[in-house]
């Protein structure tokens, strides 16, 4: 009977065991330690800078040749030609004619259209007619400069009475762009003639006048001839657009670009007649203003 003793004891060294198992996980606790991710952090540190000049070295050239291209536009609407061609061809043509521009233009025996009512007159038509024929940017800058020379004198000659009709280029007009406005828009395409400034010379004449300032029932006399600048902005207009034509029609709509020329200048001239001043010292002013 006294043998069973032995098996108590197995039980004692059973317990202890599972002490060790327990004592496993601290290890574990390291590795949580240890897997901090530390080393990720300076990596973000590090990419900072990267991205920092990244950017400052791409602002600079997407900033500099933006304005490069605009800068070297600007000849292309004359290539080959410098701005000032048309101005240096008119003031040789200008000279050419003496130092009395009046006499010489008088000189010419010329007769042609019929509100070109004096010899002087009838000689600025033909004379400004061969030019555009040649050189149409010289003779429509003839056109041009005298055009605006007389326009503010018209304009104060006019005074109240011409408030509000479409000349100065602060009001409003039915009639195609004002009178001013239609002038400039030549002057603008004189140094530039590409298509989008003939566009917007197109855009300023007016395509369907059914009067022009000649006709019987407008035509002003001497003491009204600042009326007669009413279509000096269409014949401007109207000398780039137009490209054909015979100056037997009987207005701009129908004449060629030359003819547009030489009787818009008779009505630029014209303008400036009321009575106060000859016509030879119209045309004395008229050709300082051309040479200047």
């Amino acid at each position: 009977m006294a043998k069973k003793k032995p098996a108590r004891k197995k039980k004692s060294k059973s317990a202890p065991k599972k002490r060790p198992v327990a004592a496993k996980k601290r290890p574990a606790a390291k590795k949580k330690l240890a897997a901090k991710k530390k080393p990720a952090s300076k990596k973000k540190l590090a990419k900072k800078p990267t991205k920092r000049l990244a950017t400052k070295p791409a602002k600079k050239p997407a900033t500099k040749p933006a304005k490069r291209p605009t800068k070297v536009q600007r000849p292309k609407p004359q290539p080959g030609s410098p701005e000032s061609d048309w101005l240096l061809s008119l003031r040789s043509a200008v000279e050419a004619t003496g130092p009395d521009f009046s006499a010489f233009l008088a000189g010419l025996g010329a007769s042609g259209w019929e509100h070109a009512d004096s010899p002087e007159l009838a000689g600025l038509e033909q004379w400004a007619t061969e030019l555009a024929r040649t050189d149409l940017r010289a003779a429509l800058g003839a056109l041009v400069r005298t055009a605006r020379y007389g326009l503010p004198i018209i304009l104060e000659r006019g005074g109240l009475g011409l408030d509000g009709m479409g000349f100065r280029a602060s009001e409003p007009s039915a009639d195609g762009a004002p009178v001013e406005t239609q002038i400039e828009l030549a002057a603008a395409w004189l140094d530039a003639p590409d298509q989008a400034h003939a566009e917007a010379v197109r855009a300023g004449n007016d395509p369907a006048r059914q009067l022009q300032i000649w006709d019987e029932d407008l035509r002003p006399n001497d003491e009204r001839a600042h009326w007669w600048y009413q279509d000096v902005g269409q014949c401007c207009g109207y000398a780039i657009t137009r490209t054909s034509g015979s100056p037997n029609g009987g207005s701009y709509y129908t004449w060629p670009p030359e003819t547009c020329v030489g009787r818009g200048l008779v009505l630029a001239v014209r303008g400036l007649r009321d009575g106060s001043a000859s016509v030879g010292k119209i045309l004395a002013d008229v050709r300082a203003a051309l040479v200047a």
